[in-house]
């Protein structure tokens, strides 16, 4: 097989992922708040009919606005960049393919229910969807929208912050137009996983009056493995910081809410 018939047939498979990450953080706050949040994710999934292993990098800046105690609702913006394991065709070896990092985007959605049990325990869902579109050195475009989605519940920890877990849904629809205007749909070929975020809020009333953070995010397909090309596949991991406000209008409470 020549280069050029290499690299249209890798062209035309159809190789994309995407990623939500659902923290920066994972709990809902008080109404009348904004927080805002950059985070890092590191996800590998696997796509195609092919069962192609892919990884991910997302960078993300995200704010969020609270209307009330139960609901916050945001929009998320930054860039992917993608790679992806080779794959066999009878005797061939497609090369591994080299994304490009490009822009993504979407929206948030995170509902709670009132805390029972000593205000200690809730029952939340969150929910994510982003657009992203990236080329690669051969001027392939990758677009599409993926989505995620939690329900489970959410445990306070006093004076720490807050742990939340469940089982997340995962989908990808996306299109890929190759170098020779071909265009391809395709998904990811496992949705479910288990899903657990840590989100810690230091202590800072010296320094500042907002609430800072610090969110770690895991979640973990039954199919999780790794290769030394692709060593992330069917799992991901994703580290939030920033900071959420105080009440930014209305009365004032007496007590000041505490993570």
């Amino acid at each position: 097989m020549n280069v050029k018939t290499t690299l249209q047939i890798l062209l035309c498979c159809g190789i994309m992922a995407s990623a939500s990450n659902l923290a920066n953080p994972a709990v809902t706050f008080p109404d009348a708040r904004i927080a805002v949040g950059a985070s890092y994710h590191l996800g590998g999934y696997t796509i195609t009919n092919k069962e192609v292993a892919a990884m991910l990098n997302r960078f993300h800046a995200r704010v969020e606005y609270a209307p009330s105690t139960f609901i916050g609702f945001g929009v998320d913006l930054g860039a992917t960049q993608v790679e992806v394991d080779r794959y066999y065709s009878s005797s061939d070896s497609i090369p591994v393919f080299h994304g490009k990092y490009g822009f993504s985007g979407g929206a948030h959605l995170k509902l709670s229910s009132p805390a029972f049990l000593n205000n200690l325990v809730s029952i939340i869902g969150i929910g994510q969807a982003t657009y992203f579109t990236s080329k690669n050195q051969h001027n392939a475009t990758y677009r599409g929208i993926d989505g995620a989605g939690v329900i489970g519940l959410q445990f306070h920890l006093p004076g720490f912050g807050y742990i939340s877990t469940g089982p997340l849904v995962y989908l990808i629809n996306g299109t890929n137009v190759s170098y020779t205007g071909k265009e391809n749909f395709y998904s990811n070929s496992n949705n479910i996983r288990g899903w657990i975020a840590v989100d810690y809020f230091p202590k800072m009333k010296d320094v500042t009056s907002n609430k800072p953070y610090i969110s770690l995010e895991v979640s973990v397909s039954p199919k999780a493995n790794y290769s030394e090309r692709i060593p992330v596949q069917e799992f991901s991991i994703s580290l939030s910081i920033g900071a959420i406000t105080g009440r930014l209008y209305g009365i004032e409470s007496d007590v000041d809410w505490e993570p």
